[in-house]
């Protein structure tokens, strides 16, 4: 590059600028305003002038190679390895275009436009020639410049000084001037850079043409490698899963072509950048090695790329989509014919579930609608480990559909149903729809009743009250009780029960309001037996109606008398349990309150031992009365006696009391060591208090055994007397046969 100097403007690239000086006549010829000087002087500067052009034009050669030669390997580089698509070729050519625009303004246009004046050029010279004193400068300043009146120019002086700066120039070297070495490096290294391309290009033909193709001509033709993989699974680069699923993405490498060694699979999720190698997936299958790897509940969409050898496959993408589902599903089902006659043939809908049961030789409807639309589906039945299709939507579809529908005849056994959906977008029902189609036999009625306030013996005029349920899976036709005396002869007397409505399929009988059974009709003597059956019927069977029978209660005939005796026995042993409770209740008590048991523990569960067991024993005592009541031998006086003073307090105890109690051990147990005496003592007063309050319905207890004990002795008394009556009854008959005897023998 030319060294200018310091009052000459540079240019770009440090060629010498002509600002302010005398116009230079183009194409580097002597300018008319040096004609007065001798001719050595303007042919010198034409020579400067055009040195300087050619190095320009040189220099702008040199880099316009350099850059073009930058562009083709570099965008040869990146288009090879990345395939980047069209938009990015597009900027890369708009880069390549700008920069071309910018070298030539600024490298060429700009600087070839600069005007390179004499008197620039001459200081040039002078700068890098001192031995010409500024004799050349001035000389070409005094014959340049416009002449002045104000200012003649001495030509003595001009000749003087001219004279001088031809004397001087022998010494000038023009090379001296300008870096040639640098030029040349530059020259070269632009010229190597273009023989480069030049020398790949022959080469190698068919490379530039694929690059020019697609650089240039923005052409998608992918370049040849020696490896090839394929996503036959992405057309178009997508592919639809459903949204949670577990999904093996599948890619293939042509096993024409070399097979890497190793496929890699790379995505970005939640901000990160993950690597997977894919993992070989069995051999070489129709020309193809397959590779995957298994993405887990995938709840979003995700865009990866898949690199193996000097292939890879960019911008694939799996679209996250909804799977298809059942959004409605409604089984319905037509009864069979033993079963319409009495019922009516009206369709019925089944309850969806995990099983579905129908009576045996129903006909069944199944309609399903899905979320989605489909493009396919199926209805399946397995039955003994055979699978059938039922239903299918397998034809091509004018248009998709969101129902698929079945029919079963006469179903029988068990089957499974499967329900298969098949959307537009290729997905599948992610978990299995289906569920047991189970064809149920005609059932007997259920009967499920007990004795209530009855336990193991009645009077002749007693009341037997039936708790419980009976039921019947399509309806009940009849209810009835059975009841055998036991009589020679006697084939057992059949009662309607009441409160049935004929094809009802439940009928309760709650404690509040039993089913009563009166057996004063049936003119019952003591010491004999009954025996009561409750049989229900339904209205149709597959083999005609069917019949359901409870359990068989066999009760002896006991007088009035032995059946008092018998609750009386009963009371007491409940006075004996109750005595139990309540000592065991006051030996708790006693502990903690000589401390020898630190914490109330023991209270507590004493408290809630007799808090069960006095329940118990309250609930007896009712039933003792109940039995009494459904016997016929309720007076005031039991009632007072059992309900009132015993049930009733034991009740309240049971309920109130002693939790009370234990909830009050327990806390005082978990509280701290401070105040644990005091807290002792209020719970010993209130034990106290509820063992007064137990202990109290104990004396009324034994009371009542004392009062049992007075009738004990009174029914000895009387059966005493009965025994002395049909003894003297006896006696006196005997001594009547003998007198007739006599009589006759008379």
């Amino acid at each position: 590059m030319p060294a200018t100097a310091s009052s000459a403007e540079q240019p770009p690239g440090g060629m010498p600028s002509a600002a302010g000086g005398t116009p230079s006549a183009p194409g580097g010829t002597p300018s008319a305003e040096c004609s007065r000087l001798p001719a050595a002087i303007p042919q010198l500067l034409a020579s400067v002038r055009r040195r300087t052009r050619r190095w320009i034009w040189i220099e702008f050669f040199a880099v316009l190679g350099l850059a073009v030669a930058g562009f083709f390997w570099i965008s040869l580089a990146l288009d090879r390895l990345l395939e980047p698509p069209q938009w990015v070729r597009i900027a890369m050519l708009l880069i390549a275009a700008a920069g071309l625009a910018w070298l030539a303004l600024g490298k060429l246009l700009q600087r070839i436009a600069v005007p390179l004046s004499d008197r620039s050029l001459a200081l040039l010279v002078e700068r890098h020639h001192p031995h010409l004193r500024e004799s050349l400068v001035t000389a070409v300043e005094l014959a340049s410049g416009p002449p002045r009146p104000d200012e003649p120019v001495n030509e003595r002086l001009l000749e003087r000084t001219t004279a001088d700066a031809v004397a001087g120039l022998p010494g000038v070297r023009l090379g001296s001037l300008f870096r040639s070495q640098e030029l040349a490096t530059l020259f070269f290294g632009g010229l190597l850079a273009a023989a480069t391309v030049g020398a790949f290009a022959a080469a190698s033909p068919a490379v530039v043409q694929t690059w020019f193709a697609r650089v240039v001509l923005l052409d998608d033709t992918p370049w040849p490698r020696r490896t090839r993989l394929l996503a036959d699974e992405f057309p178009g680069g997508v592919r639809k899963v459903a949204r949670g699923s577990d999904v093996d993405v599948l890619v293939a490498a042509d096993t024409t072509k070399l097979v890497p060694e190793f496929v890699e699979m790379r995505w970005r999720l939640h901000g990160l950048v993950k690597t997977a190698r894919m993992g070989r997936r069995g051999g070489d299958q129709d020309g193809r090695q397959a590779f995957g790897h298994v993405l887990e509940n995938v709840s979003e969409d995700i865009l990866f790329s898949v690199r193996g050898g000097d292939d890879r496959l960019e911008d694939l993408r799996l679209e996250v989509v909804d799977a298809p589902a059942l959004a409605e599903f409604e089984i319905r089902y037509t009864l069979p014919e033993y079963l319409a006659r009495s019922l009516g043939a009206d369709e019925r809908r089944a309850a969806s579930a995990g099983l579905v049961e129908v009576p045996a030789g129903s006909a069944v409807r199944l309609e399903c609608r899905s979320t989605k639309p489909l493009a396919g589906g199926s209805i399946t039945l397995t039955n003994a480990g055979e699978t059938t299709t039922i239903s299918r939507l397998d034809e091509p579809l004018t248009e998709p559909t969101e129902e698929i529908l079945a029919g079963l005849e006469d179903v029988s056994g068990e089957s499974t149903i499967g329900v298969h959906l098949l959307d537009t977008d290729g997905l599948a029902n992610i978990r299995p729809i289906g569920f047991v189609l189970s064809a149920v036999p005609d059932r007997p009625p259920q009967v499920a009743l007990r004795l209530y306030g009855i336990s193991s013996a009645v009077t002749p005029a007693a009341r037997v009250p039936l708790v419980g349920s009976i039921s019947d899976d399509h309806g009940l036709e009849r209810i009835e009780a059975v009841i055998d005396t036991g009589d020679a002869g006697s084939e057992g007397s059949t009662r309607p029960l009441s409160r049935l409505d004929r094809g009802m399929t439940v009928l309760e009988y709650p404690e509040a309001s039993p089913e009563v059974i009166d057996l004063s009709s049936f003119g019952l003597s003591p010491g004999g037996s009954l025996r009561l059956t409750v049989i229900a019927g339904d209205a149709a069977g597959e083999d005609g109606p069917r019949e359901g029978r409870s359990d068989t209660w066999t009760l002896p005939v006991v007088t009035p008398a032995e059946l008092s005796a018998m609750l009386e026995a009963r009371e007491l042993l409940l006075r004996r349990r109750f005595e139990s409770v309540v000592n065991d209740l006051g030996v708790a008590r006693d502990t903690l309150a000589s401390a020898a048991d630190p914490v109330p523990e023991r209270l507590a569960q004493a408290a809630a031992r007799a808090a069960g067991e006095t329940g118990e024993i309250a609930e007896a005592f009712r039933m003792i009365r109940m039995e009494f009541e459904n016997n016929g031998l309720l007076s005031p006086e039991l009632e007072m006696r059992l309900s009132v003073q015993i049930a009733a307090p034991l009740a309240e105890i049971a309920k109130g009391d002693l939790p009370d109690l234990a909830a009050r051990a327990r806390r005082d147990e978990e509280g701290d060591s401070a105040g644990l005496a005091a807290r002792r003592e209020r719970l010993v007063a209130r034990t106290d208090a509820v063992l007064a309050r137990m202990r109290a319905v104990l004396a009324r207890m034994m009371e009542l055994e004392t009062f049992n004990e007075v009738v004990e002795l009174l029914r000895e008394a009387i059966s005493s007397q009965e025994s002395i009556r049909e003894e003297t009854r006896r006696i006196q008959r005997e001594r009547a046969r003998e007198a007739l005897e006599g009589l006759e023998g008379l």
